[in-house]
């Protein structure tokens, strides 16, 4: 009886102990554009867990520019080399009490949202912000996003990834937007509001516009801010020497 008991009892395997690997601290470098500077740490077991890491920081803190502090800017891990996540911008956003900021009575907002895709087939989501110089028709803030729509789909269909977030965080395409509709209504601010990479299996909503010269734009935007770096710039004072001279005679007379 003891015997047939024993052969009743329930045999239970011992499970293998578990083995904790002990998690280490690993680099996240930046995008190109700011020089592949460090921007992170992650704490992980393996180097090849950085892949897919995403991490958000302000502009400011990229670029020391105090001006930049409302602007976040979102990094995800594509490459890990020598142990080190590579990362690439993925979305750029305007904090959203810094457009409240911007916004007064006596002028109008025009905002925008759309896909677009760039020359290396990335396709990103579009929302540009700008604020008209005073209070105008309706008809004039539709012609104005009109406007913005056609041209930024055109100069992002001719510039790469890279390219177009490096003139986004310059604020270079900005300055384009506002001389591209200067001719419809004068434009007080011209900011991006965001801009992020969607996925392939989003639709284009806006193509790019032969009829837009693109280059002609740009040419006029730096001769603008040409004309503003002059305007600011103080005169210098061709009679300086003379009236040095004239100080020098009265302090000797005295």
């Amino acid at each position: 009886m003891a015997e047939e008991k024993e052969s009743k009892k329930p045999i239970i395997n011992k499970k293998a102990p578990l083995i904790k690997k002990k998690k280490l601290w690993f680099q996240i470098l930046g995008a190109e554009i700011f020089g592949r500077a460090v921007i992170g740490e992650t704490l992980v077991e393996d180097s090849k867990h950085l892949a897919g890491k995403t991490i958000q920081l302000s502009l400011m803190s990229l670029t020391g520019d105090m001006k930049k502090q409302n602007i976040n800017i979102k990094f995800v891990v594509e490459k890990i080399v020598d142990g080190k996540g590579l990362s690439r911008i993925v979305a750029y956003e305007l904090a959203p009490t810094s457009i409240k900021r911007m916004v007064r009575r006596g002028r109008m907002r025009v905002d925008a949202s759309f896909v677009c895709q760039t020359k290396d087939c990335v396709k990103l989501r579009v929302k540009p912000f700008l604020l008209t110089t005073y209070e105008t028709k309706r008809s004039i803030i539709a012609a104005v996003r009109k406007q913005v729509i056609a041209f930024m789909a055109t100069y992002i269909a001719k510039q790469d990834y890279d390219a177009v977030f490096k003139d986004v965080v310059s604020g270079k395409l900005q300055a384009y937007v506002r001389e591209a509709v200067r001719y419809i209504y004068p434009i007080r601010t011209s900011e991006m509001r965001m801009l992020t990479v969607v996925k392939d299996t989003v639709p284009v909503t806006a193509l790019p516009n032969p009829n837009i010269d693109v280059e002609k734009v740009i040419e006029a935007a730096a001769g603008a801010r040409q004309q503003r770096q002059q305007y600011r710039k103080p005169l210098a004072r061709e009679e300086a020497p003379a009236e040095q001279a004239h100080v020098r005679q009265a302090a000797a007379v005295q």
